[in-house]
């Protein structure tokens, strides 16, 4: 029973890494997608309406007015960089926590503990297009088959040691947990971070927010207190972030030039 599970997962697999290849908008980096997209939207809907269940919503004022006005600025410029059409939904939730959140589909939420650190314009923007970035270069569907396969590995090891004793099949069972953790899923992850941070200043950038403002969150951020290692961590620490945002503040802001943007002052606002 297990080895023709085995074969299964090992045949999808495999047309996986045969006809799963896509390009990530923009950037241009090629990844593996075993997840079709509608499925994704699927989970991504479940998901968020259980969010929306469990967590307290803000309804009105002026936090849901400048989410749903970076959400309507950003989504044509998303979409069009997708080469499809998004189904754009956002919720703010009531939470101290500074976070925010993407889900496949075009599912965004945004906890109203990272507001003092954003502000409401373009600091946000930020935040919001490096949620929107994730959902248009497919990063939840990407992680999803790289579990996948992680998951695999981990199978097909439990069947080449199944004789050995209990202690060493646990063993080994960890090490491989460790090492698909800790060499491929994190890795990527930070992949993935790097990634949505760059597109989320070329969002900003065609939409005439100012990008300069995506590095200026990652310095507050870093104010806030101590992040993990980042060989440990599934995001770049702060001060990648800012270098990395630096390194593309220029490409941005030949984008925003280019969009008929109207000039920024001198100092970010």
């Amino acid at each position: 029973m297990y080895i023709f599970a085995f074969v299964f997962a090992v045949l999808s697999a495999g047309w996986t890494l045969v006809f799963g290849w896509d390009t990530v908008p923009h950037t241009g980096r090629w990844h593996v997608i075993g997840v079709d997209a509608d499925t994704a939207a699927s989970l991504g809907e479940r998901a968020f309406d259980e969010v929306l269940a469990r967590e307290p919503v803000v309804a009105e004022g002026p936090a849901v007015e400048a989410v749903r006005d970076i959400v309507a600025r950003l989504a044509p410029h998303a979409n069009a960089l997708a080469g499809r059409d998004f189904d754009w939904d956002f919720a703010v939730i009531d939470d101290p926590a500074p976070n925010a959140f993407a889900l496949p589909n075009g599912n965004l939420a945004v906890q109203t503990g990272l507001l003092p650190v954003t502000g409401l314009e373009d600091g946000l923007a930020a935040v919001v297009g490096h949620e929107i970035a994730h959902v248009i270069a497919r990063h939840p569907e990407e992680r999803l088959t790289q579990q996948e396969f992680a998951r695999l590995g981990q199978f097909a090891a439990s069947l080449f040691f199944a004789d050995a004793d209990p202690a060493a099949q646990a063993a080994i069972a960890g090490a491989l947990g460790l090492g698909a953790e800790y060499g491929i899923l994190r890795p990527f992850s930070r992949t993935h971070e790097s990634e949505a941070d760059r597109i989320g200043m070329i969002l900003m950038a065609r939409a005439c927010y100012d990008p300069r403002a995506a590095a200026q969150i990652w310095q507050r951020m870093a104010e806030l207190g101590r992040a993990s290692p980042e060989i440990l961590s599934t995001h770049p620490a702060h001060e990648t972030r800012i270098a990395q945002l630096s390194g593309h503040l220029a490409e941005a802001m030949a984008v925003r030039e280019s969009a008929g943007c109207a000039p920024l002052p001198a100092q970010v606002g």
